[in-house]
């Protein structure tokens, strides 16, 4: 289980509380949060996003907040999948060469082969998975829609729009012009006179 989410809502600071799981000798523990809340998207760049802090769940975000209830925190590409105006649970740590809170949407990108790369990982002790730490859900704890095709799909009506109605008026616009024509012959039969 998410450990900060579980150690926010169980309002214990995490300096406080053990590990839910225990950490073998020889295996990395996930990297404690600096900050824990829940915060709603008030502005934004293309790389951070501006919380106003509605809800600390754990820790503190001194230094990095400002004007009593907002902070920043940068989510690189990520950015994209957070919406103006909704609110997210946040857990953010602090990036070791950049002085900042991060945290990210998307699962991260395993090694390529992973423990089975002779060297990368070599080790006799099998270590527990532990879900990422530095995650931003919504505040149900379920995972933010991260999809490429996503925005195509919540865009249906507009897609359709954007195909149906040029459609619509090329075929109005040639009924017009075809009753026009007609028009103009029906006319002009009706205005030269007959030959007998």
């Amino acid at each position: 289980m998410w450990r900060a989410a579980l150690v926010g809502l169980l309002g214990l600071s995490p300096a406080a509380s053990d590990p839910l799981v225990p950490v073998p000798e020889g295996c990395t523990a996930p990297t404690a949060p600096h900050v824990v809340f829940v915060g709603e998207v008030v502005d934004r760049d293309y790389r951070t996003i501006r919380f106003e802090i509605d809800r600390i769940r754990a820790g503190n975000p001194a230094p990095f907040g400002f004007d009593d209830d907002l902070v920043d925190v940068r989510y690189g590409l990520d950015a994209q999948y957070l919406d103006d105006g909704e609110t997210y649970l946040v857990s953010a740590v602090v990036h070791p060469d950049l002085g900042l809170l991060t945290s990210k949407v998307t699962d991260p990108i395993e090694n390529f082969g992973g423990d089975e790369v002779i060297g990368v990982s070599e080790t006799d002790v099998d270590c527990p998975e532990f879900d990422d730490p530095m995650r931003t859900l919504h505040v149900d704890g379920t995972t933010i829609e991260t999809s490429l095709l996503q925005p195509f799909f919540d865009a249906r009506i507009r897609i359709l729009g954007a195909v149906l109605v040029p459609i619509g008026l090329a075929f109005g616009a040639i009924f017009a012009l075809a009753t026009f024509r007609l028009s103009l012959s029906g006319l002009f039969n009706a205005v030269r006179p007959s030959r007998r």
